[in-house]
C-alpha cells in the first residue's frame, strides 16, 4: 500500500478531472455537534463535472426533529467553486469557503428544509445557519482506497477535526452553537456500491473519527485528546443493524495502538436519516444507506458525548 500524498493549501479547490470517467468526484463534507447538547448538522456537497450535476445534503437535528434538503440534480455549473464551493439559486444557499485553507473555513446555509421526523413531518421550516471552522488538528491524507489506479488524474481525500462556532436561526428562534465538528475532502472516482460505516465522536476537548468495511475486519481510526492524535486500529467489534428501522441498535468497536484498547459503545439517540441513492449508479439501483446522531460511552472519557453514525448496506 501506498502512502497517500501529503496534503497542499491547494487541495481545497477543484482537481484536475479525468473527462473519461463519470463517477469523477469533488466532494465536501462536515459535520458537527454542539457540545453543550444543542443543535447538530451536516453537509455534503459532491460536483460530478462528467454528469453535469452536483449533489447537495443539508440536514440539521433542532429540538427533536430532523429538518433537511437533499438535491441529487443541481447543475453543475450554477455552482461558485473559484474559493471553496457555493451555491446561490432557487430559495437554497450554502458555502463553503476556507479562509485560511487548511487551517479555519466560514460555512454558510439557508434554506426552506423539510421536516423529515416528528409529529410535523412533511412541513418545511425556515433554516439559516452561519459556522466558523477552526481546525484542532492538522489534516490527514487517508487516500481513495484504490492504490492499485492506474491515471495521470491523481485521486485522494483528506479528513480534518475541528470546532465550529456561530448559531442557527430555525422559523425565527435563534440558537448559539458551540460544536466539536469533523470535515472530508475527496477528488477522484467514486464508487458507492460497497458496505461501510464511519462516524465522529465530539467532547470537549476529544475528538474521534472511525471508518471501517465490517468489525471486526478492515477499520481505521484516529483520536485527539487536547493537543496529542493518535492513529488506531480497530480491532474488534460488533454493530446489531435494525434494516427494518433503518439504524444500529447498538453499535461496540475497539480501538488498538501504542497505548491501551479503547471501547467504544454507540447507541442511537434520533431517528435516522435515509438517502436516495439510486442517482449514484449508471443503472439505478437502491440500497440502504442511513446517518444518525448516537451517544457513546469511550474508554477514559469522562462522560458520555455524541456523535454519528453512517452505513452504507449495500449488499446486505
Amino acid at each position: 500500500m501506498t502512502a497517500p500524498p501529503a496534503v497542499v493549501a491547494a487541495d481545497e479547490l477543484m482537481h484536475a478531472i479525468d473527462p473519461d470517467d463519470w463517477s469523477w468526484n469533488e466532494s465536501w463534507f462536515l459535520s458537527w455537534i454542539d457540545l453543550n447538547g444543542g443543535p447538530a448538522g451536516f453537509f455534503r456537497v459532491g460536483v460530478l463535472p462528467n454528469q453535469r450535476r452536483a449533489i447537495f445534503w443539508g440536514f440539521v437535528y433542532v429540538d427533536g426533529e430532523w429538518l433537511g434538503v437533499e438535491e441529487s440534480r443541481l447543475a453543475a455549473e450554477d455552482l461558485d467553486v473559484a474559493t471553496g464551493v457555493a451555491y446561490d439559486r432557487w430559495a437554497l444557499q450554502f458555502a463553503w469557503r476556507p479562509d485560511p485553507p487548511l487551517e479555519s473555513a466560514r460555512f454558510a446555509f439557508a434554506a426552506d428544509a423539510m421536516v423529515r421526523s416528528g409529529a410535523d413531518a412533511g412541513r418545511y421550516r425556515q433554516v439559516t445557519l452561519e459556522l466558523v471552522c477552526t481546525g484542532t488538528a492538522a489534516c490527514v491524507p487517508t487516500g481513495t482506497g484504490d492504490d492499485d489506479r492506474e491515471s495521470p488524474y491523481p485521486a485522494s481525500r483528506f479528513e480534518q477535526m475541528l470546532t465550529a462556532a456561530g448559531s442557527i436561526v430555525v422559523d425565527g428562534r435563534r440558537q448559539e452553537i458551540r460544536a466539536g465538528a469533523h470535515r472530508d475532502r475527496s477528488w477522484g472516482p467514486r464508487e458507492w456500491r460497497q458496505a461501510f460505516t464511519l462516524g465522529d465522536l465530539q467532547a470537549p476537548g476529544r475528538q474521534l473519527y472511525f471508518v471501517g468495511r465490517t468489525f471486526p475486519g478492515l477499520g481505521m481510526a484516529f483520536l485527539r485528546e487536547e493537543d496529542r492524535v493518535q492513529h488506531l486500529l480497530v480491532t474488534d467489534g460488533a454493530i446489531a443493524f435494525d434494516d427494518a428501522a433503518g439504524t444500529a441498535r447498538t453499535a461496540r468497536l475497539e480501538l488498538g495502538g501504542p497505548s491501551d484498547p479503547i471501547e467504544v459503545v454507540m447507541r442511537p439517540i434520533a431517528p435516522s436519516v435515509m438517502f436516495d441513492m439510486a442517482h449514484t449508479c449508471p443503472e439505478p439501483e437502491r440500497w440502504l444507506y442511513w446517518r444518525t446522531l448516537v451517544e457513546a460511552e469511550v474508554t477514559g472519557w469522562d462522560a458520555p458525548c455524541r456523535g454519528w453514525l453512517e452505513t452504507s448496506r449495500y449488499g446486505a
